[in-house]
């Protein structure tokens, strides 16, 4: 039985001083303390692409063994590798942080085709292209291949939430339920509104997820 982990698109959110993260929280402890509440976080590009060596071990010295990263990746491959320094530095992050890292959920709308570059298990968020396997359309995108839950806009409605969650699960088999035991939901968007993730969290509990 796979249990459901509700995460958001990024962890640095100068909003959230205050409203998540206690205001007198060093900026530097902000992942410590995401990760006590939370079990997965999508890494935006610009943030991981830069990460260091000694960024890195700081990160692994943070969470705990059940805390999970997804690498977000937004560039449009357009069938070939415009940029191979991308890939190798997905390489270096996944040798570092292991097991920590989940998967790759890349954005793209043209022909996805070199999968064997890419180093962990692999989302496709598109609009007209799909992976094989597992799908999930959502308002026009298709999200398929590693199973991975993905809203651009939280709905506040708690019923909206629901059905939300609901038909997520849903699109998942009997095979795939059994084969994971870890389902992520990632809230994004350009303001992530935690009380409401914080809700979202606690509905999927009550659904048993």
């Amino acid at each position: 039985m796979f249990e459901l982990q509700i995460g958001t698109y990024g962890w640095r959110h100068n909003d959230w001083v205050a409203d998540f993260y206690p205001d007198d929280l060093p900026e530097a402890w902000q992942l410590d303390y995401f990760s006590n509440v939370y079990r997965v976080v999508l890494v935006p590009q610009s943030e991981w692409s830069t990460w260091s060596q000694q960024a890195m071990q700081e990160i692994v010295e943070s969470i705990g063994d059940t805390f999970g990263f997804y690498l977000a990746l937004d560039n449009d491959l357009n069938g070939g590798i415009k940029n191979r320094d991308v890939f190798v530095q997905i390489t270096d992050v996944v040798s570092v942080l292991d097991s920590a890292i989940l998967g790759v959920v890349v954005w793209s709308e043209s022909p996805f085709v070199s999968l064997d570059l890419l180093p962990c298990p692999i989302t496709l968020i598109s609009s007209r292209h799909c992976l094989s396997g597992w799908q999930w359309c959502r308002k026009g995108v298709k999200i398929s291949g590693n199973p991975f839950g993905w809203v651009e806009t939280l709905p506040e409605d708690g019923k909206e939430q629901v059905a939300l969650l609901t038909d997520f699960v849903a699109s998942l088999s009997k095979d795939e339920h059994s084969k994971r035991s870890v389902l992520p939901f990632i809230v994004g968007g350009g303001k992530i509104n935690m009380q409401q993730v914080a809700n979202l969290k606690t509905i999927g509990e009550l659904l048993g997820y």
